[in-house]
């Protein structure tokens, strides 16, 4: 289990629309097809590629039944399944429907596609007004949209139930109660963080909570700044807020004792054993975290990492989960009408309940379960924003991060250099 829970959670990190009322294959090359054909021009086999069938499943022979069409479904882990798709785009095998990944974050992402011209355009497409405008960056371009969000996933604050009772705290909502409630789990005998960051990627989290809300919810123009060379991480009040208040909860005191020499995986483990308190990761490893809890997902609470003293200031980074149309699918009139069938409302809520993640489109019906009631608050009053990484280009700013950034927790680097260091890989991914 301990295992599992470190692959999913190095797995996590890696604009609306106007309908049309007769929606179409889109401008893409090779592209003919038509998302209005009826069932009876249906048909045929649908070639769809995936990290699991988990999803798919609950409407594959529904949908095979009511279209005469063959779904052909070939599942394989994220990084094995996009060094395939690479070779098979290339040569021009690509299957009709694929899993990619959020803008820039893999060669087979969704935004590197784009630009190839390997996928279709699916702007007008009926489900397209009901994808949360935080996405734009990751899955438009040239004011185009090329991806349809399966589910998503929130980097929050997990914590023990139970030790919060034994303690006295209620989850904060302010920076300053954030504190607060360090302090008296720390007076308490208690490590009030857990944080692994042996595994360099664990590193992300944190930082990545904090500046949902201390760069995208209070500089939300600097991405647009930084692209068009008028800003840096340097420059960024936001980011050098985000990186002082992360080192500052380490040189307080409120994590693992020299965090540097504990795995992720253990130090979710204390959590789960009450030892420690509160772990910040992606919410796809929260079932792991359930798994460890004497009292399973019941013990388990979540809520969002506060940056400020304002609780409506506060953001969350909210990520999806993609699947594209190859711009030069053998069968464009069946992926579209499957991406149809699966944006209805009770489909998509479906969908992310079966892989215990939370309905990426604005329109789904809510998921009534603990982590849907504090997520769905922010996406209804459209306080989310992307995992860093994934409107980053290219891996060189998040290398860069997981590197300067732990030498900044031993020590050896400050808070300047750390800037610099993401500003030094911006450009060189750039170039």
């Amino acid at each position: 289990m301990a295992a599992t829970a470190g692959g999913i959670m190095a797995l996590s990190l890696f604009a609306s629309c106007s309908p049309a009322e007769t929606p179409s294959g889109g401008a893409a090359a090779g592209s003919t097809g038509s998302a209005s054909a009826t069932a009876e021009e249906l048909g045929g086999t649908l070639a769809l590629a995936t990290t699991s069938d988990i999803g798919p499943k609950l409407f594959i022979e529904d949908f095979q039944e009511e279209t005469g069409v063959t779904v052909n479904g070939t599942y394989a882990e994220a990084g094995a399944l996009g060094e395939q798709l690479r070779i098979q785009i290339t040569s021009g095998t690509a299957p009709d429907l694929f899993r990619s990944a959020p803008g820039y974050a893999a060669p087979s992402s969704v935004l590197n596609l784009a630009e190839e011209g390997a996928l279709m355009d699916l702007s007008d497409q009926p489900w397209a007004a009901n994808v949360p405008e935080s996405f734009s960056r990751l899955q438009q371009l040239d004011g185009k949209t090329y991806a349809f969000p399966t589910y998503g996933q929130a980097i929050l604050a997990f914590y023990n139930k139970a030790v919060f009772e034994e303690v006295g705290v209620e989850p904060p909502t302010t920076w300053s109660e954030f504190i607060d409630v360090l302090d008296q789990l720390k007076a308490a005998g208690k490590v009030p963080l857990a944080l692994g960051l042996a595994d360099n990627y664990v590193i992300q989290f944190l930082p990545y909570a904090l500046s949902a809300t201390l760069v995208n919810g209070l500089e939300p123009d600097f991405y647009d700044q930084l692209e068009a060379g008028e800003t840096s991480f340097a420059e960024s009040a936001g980011w050098r807020a985000t990186f002082e208040q992360f080192l500052g909860l380490i040189e307080d005191g409120y994590t693992t004792p020299s965090p540097l020499g504990m795995p992720g995986d253990p130090a979710m483990q204390s959590v789960g054993n009450g030892e420690a308190a509160i772990v910040v990761m992606p919410s796809a490893a929260s079932p792991v975290l359930a798994g460890f809890m004497e009292g399973g997902a019941d013990q388990m609470g979540s809520f969002a990492i506060p940056a400020t003293d304002s609780a409506d200031e506060t953001h969350i980074p909210f990520t999806p989960d993609f699947l594209v149309v190859n711009a030069k699918a053998e069968n464009p009139d069946a992926a579209l009408a499957f991406l149809e069938y699966i944006s209805e409302p009770e489909r998509t809520a479906a969908w992310a309940a079966e892989v215990g993640a939370i309905p990426a489109l604005t329109n789904a019906e809510p998921l009534d379960n603990p982590l849907n009631q504090t997520v769905q608050p922010f996406l209804d009053e459209g306080r989310t924003t992307p995992f860093a990484n994934h409107v980053w280009p290219g891996g060189q700013v998040a290398t860069a991060l997981m590197e300067v950034g732990q030498q900044a927790v031993e020590g050896s680097k400050t808070v300047d250099d750390l800037l610099q260091a993401l500003d030094a890989a911006y450009q060189e991914s750039m170039s």
